[in-house]
């Protein structure tokens, strides 16, 4: 089994090196950097961050910057060093990010160029020891290109256990601040192994890396998963669809994972067809809900392409569900079956499993949920019931094992004392042809529909250029869904809030 020789992310590494010291590692705005060569990179910047930052096994490397080599050679550097790779979401607000950077008290900060205004507004409130810059050079600022070309080969560092830090991934809710989930080496290696055998990728894969590193996708499965294997990364800085379209063609990409928006962006170009995109053969999304007129559109223009739902939390130290290819257009409201080495349990409020088709809230078993959240030790308890994670995700489970999420726990609307899943409502309008995405929500009912207590809401965005009613939408509900489901009121605006995390923001919508 993949991983099973390994006991942290450098021997994984350090294998890709040894075995395949001439592949292309990294694929970077047109240049190819080879293993052999990003390891020596790395070196370079290790014996930086020691020498000249002062650096010790455990502390934090906070890293702004988009997907490229620089972010790359800063991520292996800290694994095979035993610092602690902290990804900085850059979309953030700027209260956010102060949170973020205060909660991780790190010692390192790489920044890229395209996001120097906003970090130097915030250094001096919370400051680090050492700023590295990526692309500018700056009075007190250490120059990335200046520290890779200086650097000498460095020693093979310290003893890693499996048990040891090797990421902090800031979650970022609705409301609240952004809390430090903790992986360590041997979840990463667990995951890689799971991430491996649900997706079936493979040495010679030529992987996309289009998902920014401050979603754990990428940095808990794409970036080492590709090291595991000894395949290649090609790194996409930015989500713009003609720029990963050239990509794909020119580097002859087989892997592409994403958001269902960032799929629903690529399919928009008019001239899709006048690339070469042949060598896709598997795309996988995951984040949110999958339109099934997204997946339409997908299967007409790659019918030869393989399409995985897969799910998993910030939390949870692995991928732990995959929808295959097979069930991609018949259940696409569902992520799929467990995977292997993954315990879960669907619960009522009384801590009972639920029957088949019943609803409950999905637990995780300990074994497979993170030590914990940076600096805040009794934050995971709080959130667990004996030895079982609760998500806060309602689900239920067919007699075939395939799991649908019905919503979050507070997203659970109360209508005249029956209970409305709002995820159910919302892939109900999804499937309205000229419907580009919808989110409901519950709201107070007044007049003479207090005694219902609660109302359903949907909030719906349409596509450019086509004309859907609100007639339309309760109608199709209502063909559809019990009469209490269908949404009593119905409003259209041009998009949806959402936080820098990609979530809505319901508490906007009600």
């Amino acid at each position: 089994m993949p991983g099973a020789r390994f006991h942290n992310l450098r021997d994984v590494w350090r294998h890709a090196v040894e075995t395949f010291p001439h592949r292309a590692a990294y694929v970077d705005a047109g240049r190819e950097y080879s293993y052999a060569e990003c390891d020596r990179l790395s070196d370079r910047i290790r014996r930086a961050l020691v020498e000249r930052c002062d650096m010790a096994p455990g502390d934090r490397i906070a890293i702004a910057a988009p997907n490229g080599i620089a972010y790359m050679t800063a991520y292996w550097a800290a694994m095979k060093s035993g610092f602690v790779v902290v990804p900085v979401n850059t979309r953030l607000g700027a209260d956010e990010l102060r949170d973020v950077l205060a909660n991780a008290d790190a010692r390192v900060l790489l920044l890229h160029a395209g996001h120097r205004p906003v970090f130097e507004e915030l250094l001096s409130s919370c400051p680090v020891a050492h700023v590295i810059g990526v692309g500018f050079e700056a009075e007190d600022v250490l120059s990335f290109d200046a520290l890779v070309a200086e650097g000498k080969p460095y020693d093979a560092g310290p003893d890693l256990r499996e048990e040891d830090l090797a990421v902090i991934m800031h979650t970022s809710g609705t409301t609240g601040r952004p809390k430090g989930a903790m992986m360590r080496h041997g979840d990463l290696l667990f995951n890689n192994t799971v991430a491996v055998q649900a997706h079936g990728l493979r040495h010679e894969d030529v992987l996309l890396l289009a998902i920014p590193m401050y979603h754990p996708t990428a940095a808990y499965s794409l970036v080492p998963c590709a090291v595991l294997l000894g395949a290649t990364l090609a790194l996409a800085p930015k989500p713009d669809a003609r720029a990963l379209a050239e990509l794909i063609q020119a580097r002859r990409v087989t892997v592409f994972f994403g958001v269902p928006a960032l799929f629903r962006l690529f399919l928009t170009l008019s001239d899709l067809d006048r690339y070469d995109l042949s060598s896709l053969r598997l795309i996988a999304y995951a984040g949110s809900a999958m339109p099934p007129e997204t997946i339409r559109a997908l299967r007409e223009c790659f019918p030869k392409v393989a399409l995985h739902n897969f799910f998993g939390l910030t939390e949870t130290i692995s991928m732990t569900h995959v929808l295959p290819n097979a069930d991609a257009a018949a259940r696409p409201d569902s992520i799929g079956k467990v995977l292997p080495g993954v315990r879960q349990r669907i619960l009522d409020e009384n801590g009972n499993d639920v029957p088949p088709g019943g609803v409950g809230e999905l637990h995780f078993h300990r074994e497979n949920v993170i030590p914990g959240y940076w600096k805040e030790p009794d934050r995971l308890a709080r959130a667990m019931r004996g030895d079982w994670f609760n998500t806060g995700d309602l689900a239920a489970m067919d007699e075939d094992g395939y799991v649908v999420l019905k919503g979050r726990t507070k997203d659970v609307i109360i209508v005249g004392g029956e209970n409305v899943y709002a995820a159910e409502v919302e892939n109900c309008i999804g499937r309205i042809e000229g419907v580009r995405e919808a989110a409901v929500v519950g709201v107070p009912a007044t007049g003479a529909r207090a005694h219902l207590g609660e109302l359903v809401k949907a909030v719906v965005v349409a596509r450019p250029g086509r004309d859907v009613a609100e007639v339309d939408v309760k109608r199709h509900c209502m063909e559809r869904l019990a009469s209490y489901k269908t949404p009593q009121i119905v409003e259209f605006r041009e998009k949806l809030p959402r936080n820098a995390g990609g979530k809505i923001m319901r508490n906007l919508l009600k």
